[in-house]
């Protein structure tokens, strides 16, 4: 993740949930950012398997419809 561009970012966490947080990740010696990044990047990694397949699959419905549309329109 090194190579990646950093950007710092402003964000508003329960008080007593990131304590609980920061007692944790300081008996594991990780840091808060990249706690926030690995739980980014699983976000972003599960919500393309999860919304990837069914977006293909309505692409594909939304194609075939247009073209029956086009057909009983009259239009190639």
């Amino acid at each position: 993740m090194n190579s990646k561009e950093k950007v710092r970012v402003n964000i508003t966490v329960d008080k007593e949930t990131l304590g609980k947080a920061r007692k944790k990740l300081y008996l594991f010696g990780g840091k808060l950012s990249t706690l926030f990044n690995r739980y980014l990047e699983e976000f972003v990694k599960s919500s393309e398997q999860d919304f990837g397949e069914a977006s293909l699959r309505l692409n594909e419905r939304l194609n075939e419809l247009d073209k029956r549309l086009k057909l009983v329109e009259g239009k190639k």
